[in-house]
């Protein structure tokens, strides 16, 4: 019974060690100039997602976020972590640190979990310091992850914005009237109306406007005549 005993206490013990040993899990970024660490200590039953799912996606698409918002003089932080942990809310970046809640991934682990780190990973390269309006870093943010990460997921196009504006409570908030009648977005709603307001301009504009944002952001050089320059409009003249 002893000899049974100390079997089972062993193997937990291994299994224990197991864990930890695993945690934080560290890799590179495929060019070799990042460092990323997943700690899922307070959630090891995460360690193989973390590991099998959202760190081959970091891996590649890191570099991939440094390479889209440059800036003269700038170099990306060559480490980051990402802490999995009980919290309330869904995820946030502070400095070179990303937290993540436990109940988000385990809910979302098949859906916008992954997407959702991939925003804060932006953050981790923006490295504003808090300057610039709140609306542009997360639109900024929420761009990248929905118009270039996962376009196919309509997180933020007009497939949304259309989903959305069946639904007029929820829209009454983020969206203007026009001159002609229709409605527009309000390019200052933040996240994904700020980041859809950002295609636009792209898309109709300067295909290279998220890439000069960021610099000006960062070398904090941005003024609202930033438009004018870029676009020959205000920005609320760039509205649809």
């Amino acid at each position: 019974m002893k000899t049974a005993l100390a079997v089972i206490l062993f193997a937990v013990s291994a299994i224990a060690q197991d864990t930890k040993s695993r945690s934080p899990y560290t890799f590179q970024t495929t060019d070799g100039r990042c460092i990323i660490a997943i700690d899922t200590s307070a959630a090891p039953e995460l360690a193989d997602w973390a590991e099998q799912k959202l760190a081959p996606v970091l891996a590649v698409w890191y570099p991939k976020i440094v390479a889209l918002l440059p800036s003269t003089g700038f170099t990306a932080p060559p480490a980051y972590s990402i802490i999995v942990q009980k919290m309330d809310g869904v995820a946030y970046a502070s400095g070179t640190k990303v937290v993540v809640s436990e109940k988000w991934i385990q809910d979302e682990m098949n859906g916008e979990a992954i997407g959702s780190i991939l925003h804060e990973s932006v953050h981790v390269v923006q490295q504003y310091h808090g300057y610039g309006p709140s609306w542009l870093i997360e639109g900024i943010a929420d761009y990248v992850r929905w118009f270039k990460f996962e376009p196919q997921s309509h997180g933020a196009d007009i497939v949304w914005m259309q989903k959305l504006g069946s639904r007029p409570g929820d829209a009454c908030s983020i969206v203007v009237p026009c001159t002609d009648g229709h409605f527009s977005p309000r390019y200052d709603a933040s996240y994904r109306i700020s980041a859809n307001f950002l295609n636009w301009v792209s898309v109709n504009y300067d295909s290279n406007i998220v890439t000069e944002l960021n610099a000006d952001l960062r070398q904090r050089k941005y003024t609202g005549d930033f438009w004018k320059r870029h676009t020959g409009k205000t920005v609320q003249g760039t509205r649809r």
